[in-house]
């Protein structure tokens, strides 16, 4: 009998010992199909590396650093988001830790705004050598670099923060406090994204109403992207800006509103009226939207005229000089049912093609030009000028078209070193000279190509020369040496 129950206690242990290691295999598995690899980081630098099984979560721990004050774990090595200790691991996974250094150090950089918009933004119009009007002024807080300006921002507005006359220090959203990835619209594609996308951004107030919204619109770092005044947010800010010259990553950007205002009234709202959609003006009759600029002092578009939107009376019309039947249209104000024409109230009379038309709000006129094919980018013109991705004659090659395929040539020149073109270096960008093709003119760019093998992103080339082709079907690019 006691054989027996001997026996049976040492099964019982046995069954014991080995749930106990079950359990603890459930937590710290060894290395296989079933389980998955977190690795700590600090910067480019493993703190830490377990394996972890499936569908697991993992605990935060606090990681010491001399000199450094441990401030969080994100799930990005930029350190604009949070890493979620709730996240199921189901795949390798990469966690950061931020440290912010315990040192003060004296920031001695003029630190402005830089934006458009129809509030003190447009005193910018995205001029970084204008730091006067929009520049911060630094306040006197012993150990502490704290900047501030008080400006009024209606909805739409937008700007970002530099120092150096250039886009050196270039913040935006992903530097204010409780910016967050939101569902939204992209500034950029006017798509619609959910949060996952992190395509769209947002900040809340303390009621929970969105204040400021940003999204990925040049294809740039959250942490870049313009700041946005929402919609019914108009008002008088005050911006402040915490810098941490030892731990940049660091600064931040807070606000408060001073002063609700009234949101402004709108006197524009632009479109192309005529022969293509039988001088209907209603928005479901066809007409055709003009974008307001960010300054809000222009409105451009564009359209493309096909023969069946001729009319017969054109031929005969005095006004009339293409010398044949056409389309005729206008530029029409829906705001206040005013018609714009050429010359004063003319008719612009058209033949087949596309064109930009562009509208000037303060001479209430436009202008327009046919479309073509272009290589735009980081060219500078004779007078040692940036052209920075625009259209202008003389300087950014325009391409031949035939049988489906637009080509060209272009030539590319180190222009790391010159003004506002050192971002490219500091991007680690692995050319010297940064293109993309468009479809447009002077007046505004329809249609961009990039670089879709590198998530839409520019071209960055060698010094040199280039030829250049474009397949007009699918869009696709392709770049070589010049023999």
């Amino acid at each position: 009998m006691k054989k027996v129950l001997v026996a049976l206690a040492m099964v019982l242990v046995l069954v014991l010992a080995m749930g106990t290691f079950a359990a603890c295999g459930q937590t710290n598995p060894p290395a296989g199909e079933d389980t998955v690899t977190v690795t700590w980081y600090q910067g480019s630098k493993p703190l830490k590396e377990e394996e972890v099984a499936k569908g697991s979560k993992v605990s935060s721990w606090t990681p010491e650093v001399e000199g450094k004050t441990f401030t969080g774990w994100y799930s990005e090595a930029s350190l604009t988001q949070a890493f979620d200790f709730e996240t199921v691991i189901n795949e390798d996974t990469d966690i950061f830790a931020a440290f912010k250094s315990d040192e003060y150090v004296e920031d001695d950089k003029a630190y402005y705004l830089c934006g458009a918009g129809s509030g003190d933004m447009g005193k910018s119009n995205w001029t970084p050598a204008d730091e006067t009007s929009l520049a911060m002024t630094k306040e006197d807080v012993e150990g502490a670099n704290v900047y501030t300006i008080t400006i009024t921002m209606y909805a739409g507005d937008r700007f970002q923060i530099l120092y150096g006359g250039s886009w050196d220090g270039q913040v935006g959203i992903g530097f204010m406090k409780g910016a967050e990835y939101c569902d939204g619209v992209n500034e950029k594609d006017k798509n619609t994204y959910t949060a996952a996308d992190k395509m769209v951004a947002q900040v809340k107030n303390a009621e929970g109403e969105v204040v400021f919204v940003g999204s990925n619109e040049f294809n740039n770092g959250f942490e870049t992207w313009n700041i946005i005044l929402a919609e019914g947010q108009d008002g008088v800010y005050k911006i402040t800006y915490t810098t941490y010259p030892a731990s940049p990553a660091y600064n931040q950007i807070t606000w408060e509103l001073v002063q609700k205002l009234e949101p402004l009234t709108k006197t524009h709202d632009m479109y192309l009226i005529g022969t293509f959609n039988e001088w209907n003006e209603t928005v479901e009759g066809g007409l055709i939207a003009l974008n307001e600029s960010e300054d809000k002092k222009s409105w451009a578009g564009t359209i493309t005229i096909t023969e069946d939107m001729y009319a017969d009376w054109t031929e005969t019309d005095q006004d009339n000089t293409t010398g044949g039947k056409c389309a005729a249209l206008k530029v029409y104000n829906l705001v206040n049912d005013g018609y714009v024409g050429v010359e004063g109230d003319k008719n612009l009379f058209l033949q087949a093609g596309t064109y930009s038309i562009k509208y000037d709000v303060e001479t209430n006129s436009f202008e327009y030009a046919e479309c073509n094919y272009y290589v735009v980018g980081t060219f500078v013109d004779g007078e040692g000028n940036a052209v920075n991705f625009a259209i202008k004659e003389g300087v950014t090659p325009s391409l031949v078209v035939a049988d489906g395929v637009a080509t060209g040539t272009f030539t590319a020149i180190d222009v790391t070193e010159k003004g506002d073109y050192d971002w490219i270096a500091k991007q680690g960008k692995p050319g010297v000279f940064a293109i993309k093709v468009v479809y447009g003119s002077e007046l505004g760019i329809a249609t961009w190509y990039a670089d879709a093998a590198n998530g839409g992103d520019n071209w960055y080339v060698a010094a040199g020369t280039y030829s250049i082709s474009l397949n007009i079907a699918d869009g696709s690019v392709t770049i070589t040496p010049a023999n």
